[in-house]
């Protein structure tokens, strides 16, 4: 059986697909700058190839974050994540990886598209508040592409929506909406606060996976996806920011009310995948709902929440 590295396997989804790969019975090595393998310095990072020899790395590794870190932190984003991808292409090519099997971020769809459809990925500019996280993951694909087109390199791309679960950041800058939200309304309910503040309208409309689901698609797309063009994983459903608020006030049963912040941005209005092609190609849909998924989300965090004051 083929042997699996995947690069930030220490990370929130990384752990996840690691996991994933364990339970189908594969050998399996988790690599982070935890353990000392840093994706910016390409030399360290082909030593490290070299010794592991593994035939499928699967990239969870990447320096992201939601639209309030994306604003704070743009070059170190945007930087970060060029090197990653730029090293990690080259490398696993020199190394003789049979396949490299890459998480792409939604954001790198057209921020203006109702429905984001794998053949419109390059149709229109990205959204201005996720261009530095975006750009670089669209030319990792491209720089695949060429070695594709030269050299016969073996790479899938599949692009996720938010992801969600036990574990999951949880922090009110670094966190995405539901992460973030869950910690705030918590934190609320434990200090008797009477209000919660949203940044935005609320009235963008997202789509969330839970994140057990997201490693299962993963390991299904190792196994069964062959081609170079994207594909979409997730529900293609989605909730706006609004709802998936009042979802966690019940979930956490919490009794006071939300505030906008309309001065900060919304982000893109909708982000929803097409999942037609997934369905077709893989046999396979999410298992966890988005209610489920919060409840059992909301009882980790309660149970691990002095982790994180």
């Amino acid at each position: 059986m083929e042997k699996i590295l995947v690069l930030g396997g220490h990370g929130f989804l990384g752990a996840n697909v690691v996991g994933a790969f364990e339970g189908k019975g594969y050998a399996v090595e988790a690599a982070s700058r935890r353990t000392g393998v840093d994706a910016r310095d390409e030399s360290a990072l082909t030593a490290f190839l070299e010794r592991a020899r593994p035939d499928v790395l699967v990239n969870c590794a990447a320096h992201v974050g939601g639209i309030a870190y994306n604003a704070q932190c743009p070059v170190a984003i945007y930087e970060d994540n060029l090197l990653l991808g730029f090293n990690l292409i080259r490398a696993t090519f020199r190394c003789g990886v049979k396949k490299f099997v890459n998480i792409m971020p939604n954001c790198t769809y057209p921020g203006e598209l109702d429905l984001y459809s794998e053949p419109q990925w390059w149709d229109g500019p990205m959204h201005p508040t996720v261009l530095t996280y975006g750009m670089p993951r669209k030319a990792l694909w491209a720089q695949a592409w060429a070695y594709q087109q030269e050299h016969g390199f073996r790479s899938i791309h599949l692009v996720l929506p938010n992801l969600y679960g036990p574990r999951d950041h949880f922090d009110v800058v670094r966190s995405h909406a539901l992460g973030a939200l869950i910690r705030k309304v918590m934190d609320a309910k434990r200090t008797r606060l009477e209000e919660v503040e949203i940044w935005g309208t609320g009235r963008p409309i997202r789509e969330w996976m839970y994140v057990e689901d997201a490693a299962e698609g993963v390991v299904l797309s190792t196994e069964r996806y062959k081609e170079i063009e994207v594909l979409n994983l997730g529900s293609g459903q989605g909730c706006s920011i609004r709802e998936l608020a009042e979802m966690i006030k019940s979930s956490v049963g919490w009794n006071g009310n939300f505030v906008y912040d309309t001065s900060r941005p919304d982000g893109a209005p909708r982000k929803i995948l097409d999942v037609e092609r997934m369905k077709h190609r893989l046999g396979w849909f999410p298992r966890v709902s988005l209610d489920e998924g919060i409840r059992r989300t909301v009882t980790w965090y309660f149970e691990h929440r002095d982790e994180y004051l």
